[in-house]
């Protein structure tokens, strides 16, 4: 059994270490101890990306539920708008009635033109019969000429799309690797002095030790 020493043993760590190395004989049950944490951090972070990645799909499906709620409801509008211009189309009735008359320089032509029949007003919404053709006919272009809108591209409940974003750009984060940057190489330091412009080579302080030496002589 390795040999065990701790400077606090009353520590909990190193009453659990303590534990550690005398169930696991040999060094290998110190190493997996000391190597655990990172493996639960490895376990927790997995978990963690999982945790998000399941309330990113909860979140799209409830995005996706409620655009297809919304294109129900445009669909719905405009079905009851076309039976309203259909029942219209019905009740309107256009008689046109046309009278000539001829005088020596000119030619005059009356038209009479029906194009309401208010019986059936009341199925328009109408108060009375009694109101005026120009009335009913805004009536009747409101009613017809109703706006077709487009389909939903967004949510309407923007906190919705907010809680996505957030929840892509955490999931994002805790994918991402780290990347290990290499350190940059260290400047040349400004303060070493250059080498002597005057240095000379071996040979010529040869050269020089001989012509001293023999000048002395």
């Amino acid at each position: 059994m390795d040999s065990f020493s701790c400077s606090r043993p009353d520590s909990p760590a190193c009453q659990t270490l303590a534990g550690v190395v005398a169930r696991e004989p040999g060094l290998g049950g110190r190493r997996e101890y000391l190597t655990g944490f990172h493996k639960r951090k490895v376990e927790r972070k997995k978990a963690a990306i999982e945790e998000i990645k399941q309330r990113l799909r909860e979140e799209q499906k409830k995005l996706r539920e409620e655009r297809h709620q919304e294109y129900l409801k445009m669909l719905a509008e405009r079905e009851e708008a076309l039976e309203e211009a259909d029942e219209l189309d019905r009740l309107v009735t256009a008689k046109t009635e046309s009278v000539q008359y001829d005088h020596p320089n000119h030619t005059v032509t009356v038209t009479t033109i029906s194009d309401l029949d208010l019986s059936g007003a009341r199925l328009l919404g109408l108060p009375s019969a009694e109101q005026g053709a120009g009335h009913g006919s805004e009536e009747e272009a409101a009613s017809v000429e109703k706006p077709t809108r487009a389909l939903p591209r967004k949510s309407r409940d923007p906190l919705l799309s907010q809680r996505i974003s957030s929840l892509t750009a955490s999931l994002h984060a805790h994918s991402r690797k780290k990347v290990k940057r290499k350190h940059p190489r260290r400047a040349q330091d400004s303060t070493k002095k250059p080498p002597s412009a005057t240095r000379t080579s071996k040979s010529q302080r040869r050269r020089l030790t001989g012509k001293a030496r023999h000048g002395g002589e």
